[in-house]
């Protein structure tokens, strides 16, 4: 059986492209599975792009094939027609749009709520009716796109490399993880600051710190050396680019982990769609306190393994209720640990071979 794998945007190795080729990872082991080029990725070249993947994320293409293809911007519609009809699977990490696939079953994944405005059209109907399912992110994902897409599907959470990361022993510390994109400022990192010096003035916290970590552009440099002076009077350091290993040691070492993307947002695409970052944070031990939109909600069991928050006044409230009783705190830390393995890379791997063994 042949299956093969298509992404637009391979180069920049995100999130969706690690969903994308940890499913490929998975299925190679039983199957003769493709990832295929288009013109730009293909002047990049294969061997380029597996080199910028493997320093991101834990993906073995030893069994994978890497072929050029007549698929994305500037290719012929007939050649891709002829082309697709060889593969009994095709898997497509959908930008928004679609095109008329011929492999014998075909799934769009969807990792970002997009709203429809490419089957609205009598040609978009059309090309939409050759895929066969949709393939979601999250619950939040698949909400949105069916209210907005003529499409069916089921979720299957990403793959977190949950065995990759360890409590250590806890030091008085949060994190805070998020890019550092000073356009948008949409993971919220200026309210995280206020929300801390507040906590450390109001009640003599003066030795706990706030550690803020996210990939980072030279774009972003003013963005950045604005919230570093923000915070130059506390202990607050601001961690852009940091090297895996010592993000996950201070995930480790972190008692809490603040999350606010989506907050005071009513744009679903401004919300976190899912949180690999929060199931880090759990499989370290971090207790997340995290805006309730989104993603989120499915991960955490309020109370039980962290906290949904959605005011101010509740990230305050719960983030002292966890420093002033430490029992609580260990025992919710284990707890989230616990929850953290749901979402496990053994996981995805058994949901992805089941939708392949069912559907193709």
């Amino acid at each position: 059986m042949k299956i093969a794998f298509y992404s637009p945007y391979l180069d920049t190795a995100g999130g969706g492209e690690k969903y994308i080729l940890t499913a490929a990872e998975v299925l190679s082991d039983k199957y003769e599975v493709f990832v295929l080029l288009d013109n730009h990725l293909e002047e990049i070249g294969a061997e380029n792009i597996k080199r910028k993947i493997q320093k991101l994320h834990d993906i073995s293409f030893t069994k994978i094939n890497f072929l050029k293809a007549p698929i994305g911007k500037n290719s012929s519609f007939f050649e891709r027609l002829f082309f697709l009809r060889q593969f009994d699977g095709l898997f497509y990490l959908t930008d928004g749009s679609i095109f008329f696939s011929t492999a014998k079953k075909s799934f769009l994944h969807f990792q970002v709520p997009f709203p429809n405005l490419t089957a609205r059209s009598f040609w978009g109907k059309i090309k939409l009716s050759s895929w066969h399912m949709a393939i979601y992110n999250s619950q939040f994902t698949q909400d949105y796109i069916e209210k907005e897409w003529p499409v069916n599907g089921k979720v299957i959470y990403p793959p977190v490399s949950t065995d990759f990361f360890k409590p250590l022993k806890k030091k008085k510390q949060i994190i805070s993880v998020g890019r550092f994109f000073g356009y948008l400022k949409d993971k919220k990192h200026q309210i995280l600051i206020n929300v801390f010096e507040s906590l450390v003035d109001e009640n003599n916290l003066n030795d706990w710190s706030l550690h803020l970590v996210g990939a980072a552009s030279d774009g972003d440099k003013d963005y950045i050396d604005e919230l570093r002076h923000e915070g130059n009077k506390y202990k607050i350091s601001i961690h852009p680019n940091l090297p895996f290993e010592d993000l996950k040691k201070l995930f480790g070492e972190s008692v809490i982990y603040w999350h606010a993307s989506g907050y005071q947002e009513s744009d679903p695409r401004k919300m976190e769609h899912f949180g690999i970052t929060i199931v880090e944070a759990m499989a370290s031990g971090c207790i997340p306190v995290v805006v309730n939109k989104g993603g989120a909600k499915e991960i955490i069991e309020n109370k039980v393994n962290g906290y949904l928050w959605n005011e101010i006044e509740e990230l305050k409230n719960f983030t002292l209720e966890l420093i002033n009783r430490p029992s609580l705190g260990k025992r919710m830390s284990m707890k989230a640990k616990k929850r953290s393995e749901i979402f496990s890379k053994d996981r995805f791997a058994k949901n992805i071979l089941d939708v392949v063994v069912k559907e193709v």
